[in-house]
């Protein structure tokens, strides 16, 4: 063992036996800044490698599966899109990346049930590189787990930080502005931030000497570890207790009580082999995945309201154009929009109108006008 692996063998183990409370955050996050620090050596001695799992990418959302092995993810991608994968009560069933579509609201969304994590895999055991490739790329994380073993979101949520995703949280904002000299300044606006001894330890341990750092929001040192460290990806989530079959409501409660202390994000509880609460699911999917439908109405015609286009929230009408045709998108005039986003039908926008669930709009180009 070379001496950065040592390093980071001691880093890992220092981290493990650490309990996670508020008075051990600090030092939990100069541990990650530690090891963010010896992986990127590691990277830079060793070269990258591995090749992701080839997904061709379809619908208008993906969301994607993830768990332990014997979880019940494959059940569950057969209850949600009626995709027969194959399915036995035994771990690494699913050896490839398996593709379902769930049509919801008008929307088609991929489903994409990768093989099971193990423990490790964010040092490539069991094809960790290559799942947190699809993973990176999704749009939507759902963790299943086994409501057997609670336990689990636990070291999933680990596993997925270690393969560079951040679930449920958005990015910290923070910005920090390099500069060449001068040292590090620090910006609070107001805003309760560790102390400065802390921050400027996390930003040496990532080589960072001189610079600016500005926060827009209340953080603490693993906000600034994570957004200096600048190597994760931040994934919307929800939690799925799957073989609630298998237990008491009582035990189910206890459950959801305990999870909901570690993360903000909806949990949904199901027995995947009986297919119950799969509708609550798909709702929770569309919803979280904050898609809207829009409805496309002819100059002198009428909308078709069984085919809706969908576009995630926030969308103007220049991304609606721009999806309809990108190549005359450019021509846009403006818009004639119904619905809940203007004060009264027919109401003429601009290009950067944002559009709500429900708009008809009819889209006026130069050309035509």
């Amino acid at each position: 063992m070379d001496t950065l692996e040592q390093k980071l063998e001691e880093l890992k183990e220092a981290y493990s036996k650490t309990k996670y409370n508020k008075a051990t955050n600090k030092y939990l996050g100069m541990l990650r800044a530690k090891m963010a620090r010896v992986k990127k050596e590691m990277t830079e001695k060793k070269g990258r490698g591995g090749v992701g799992f080839a997904v061709k990418k379809s619908g208008d959302a993906s969301v994607v599966l993830v768990g332990f092995p014997n979880a019940g993810k494959s059940s569950l991608l057969g209850a949600m899109t009626k995709v027969e994968s194959k399915v036995a009560n035994y771990a690494f069933t699913t050896l490839d990346v398996i593709p379902g579509i769930l049509d919801y609201n008008g929307a088609r969304i991929q489903v994409l049930d990768v093989p099971g994590l193990i423990e490790g895999a964010h040092e490539g055991k069991g094809g960790g590189a290559k799942i947190g490739s699809v993973i990176r790329v999704s749009d939507l994380i759902m963790l299943v787990i086994d409501i057997n073993q609670p336990v689990q979101v636990y070291k999933i949520l680990d596993e997925l930080e270690g393969l560079g995703v951040i679930v449920g949280r958005e990015k910290p904002r923070i910005r920090f502005d390099p500069k060449d000299s001068g040292g590090i300044e620090i910006e609070p606006n107001r805003h309760r931030i560790p102390i400065r001894k802390d921050i400027i330890g996390v930003m040496n341990e990532l080589k960072i000497y001189n610079g600016t750092l500005v926060f827009y929001q209340d953080a603490d040192i693993t906000d600034v570890y994570e957004m200096m460290a600048n190597e994760y990806t931040y994934i919307n989530g929800i939690v799925v207790l799957n073989k609630i079959d298998t237990v008491s409501s009582e035990y189910v409660e206890k459950v959801i009580k305990e999870i909901g202390r570690i993360t903000p994000m909806k949990i949904i509880c199901v027995s995947a082999s009986e297919a119950k609460n799969i509708e609550a699911i798909k709702g929770e999917v569309f919803r979280e995945l904050k898609l809207i439908r829009v409805y496309l109405k002819p100059k002198d015609g009428m909308p078709d309201m069984q085919a809706p286009l969908i576009v995630k929230h926030g969308s103007t009408v220049l991304d609606v154009a721009r999806r309809l045709h990108s190549k005359t998108a450019k021509d846009v005039r403006h818009a004639l929009v119904s619905g809940i986003s203007v004060k009264f039908s027919n109401q003429r926008v601009g290009v950067d109108h944002m559009l709500e669930d429900g708009d008809v709009l009819t889209i006026v180009y130069e050309k035509s006008a």
